[in-house]
């Protein structure tokens, strides 16, 4: 069975304006940034029914229901949202993989199980940040005045030494090739597993859908030797020109535009004083 990734389903509705979809069921008149009409979901007499084009989503303020441009398909078509899809991938012309491609669905369980990993990952890490023996982190982010709420919002957390998100793995039944797959875990010459974090603090790089997709870690220790920070290199899960670290949260911001800083504290640090439209880019350079 052909399982749809996150990526094709936005491919899908970056190819279905809202407003055009709903145009089609919907007399829509614009109202300032947004278009009303009479909702089609309940019956009324004064226009409730908003769609937004810069959000990409509609609201009645009579019946309460709302959504995305799948969200409307479903409900006008009594679809499921698999059928959504197709119907939609249809209208906007996006080819969908084949049932029988095999490759293509290797692919994807791999990245399932990838993205399981990760996210196990970022709860191991997020909770040992509360342990004993994460002190050092604890005093770091004393220092930095980070409160709990935002420890929370952003799942920070504290690797462990030598193999101990690789124990913690294997203890989830993970395979050592789905495990080597993240980059999270490398395999010496001698044959062991040595996490690749070591008493970091550990950042998440969640997507937009709330996934967490790789890490950055930032030295603790007073050694020069190690490099400050370290990332998660590119794999099929996670791609640096695709993410901005906290999309996640901007995404929810009431403001219209997007601040772009430099690295992981710059953004945690403005998101922690109120400015919550804050990302920061995951490359060293950006073209214009």
């Amino acid at each position: 069975m052909v399982q749809y990734n996150d990526e094709l389903k936005q491919e899908i509705r970056n190819a279905n304006d809202i407003v055009d979809v709903i145009s089609q069921y919907v007399i829509l008149k614009r109202s300032g940034r947004n278009f009303m009409g009479l909702c089609p979901f309940h019956k009324e007499k004064s226009p409730s029914f908003s769609v937004s084009p810069d959000r990409q989503y509609y609201h009645c303020f009579g019946c309460h229901k709302g959504g995305d441009v799948y969200n409307f398909i479903m409900e006008m078509e009594k679809l499921s949202f698999k059928e959504a899809l197709e119907f939609l991938a249809e209208r906007g012309h996006v080819k969908l993989p084949e049932v029988n491609d095999e490759e293509f669905n290797k692919k994807q369980y791999m990245l399932s199980r990838m993205n399981k990993i990760n996210l196990e990952t970022a709860t191991f890490y997020h909770e040992r940040l509360y342990t004993p023996t994460a002190k050092i982190a604890q005093d770091y982010v004393k220092a930095r005045k980070l409160d709990n709420h935002t420890l929370k919002a952003f799942k920070i957390g504290y690797s462990g030494e030598y193999n101990e998100l690789y124990t913690f793995l294997k203890g989830k039944g993970f395979k050592d090739h789905e495990i080597l797959a993240t980059g999270l875990v490398n395999q010496n010459e001698k044959g062991e597993f040595i996490d690749r974090f070591r008493k970091r603090l550990m950042f998440p790089i969640i997507s937009v859908y709330g996934k967490p997709v790789a890490f950055g870690g930032r030295r603790l220790e007073d050694n020069d030797k190690l490099a400050k920070y370290i990332n998660s290199n590119e794999n099929l899960a996670y791609s640096k020109k695709k993410h901005l670290f906290a999309l996640n949260l901007a995404k929810q911001s009431e403001q219209k535009r997007i601040i772009l800083v430099e690295g992981y504290m710059d953004a945690i640090s403005l998101y922690q004083r109120g400015i919550d439209n804050v990302v920061a880019s995951l490359r060293n350079s950006i073209n214009r």
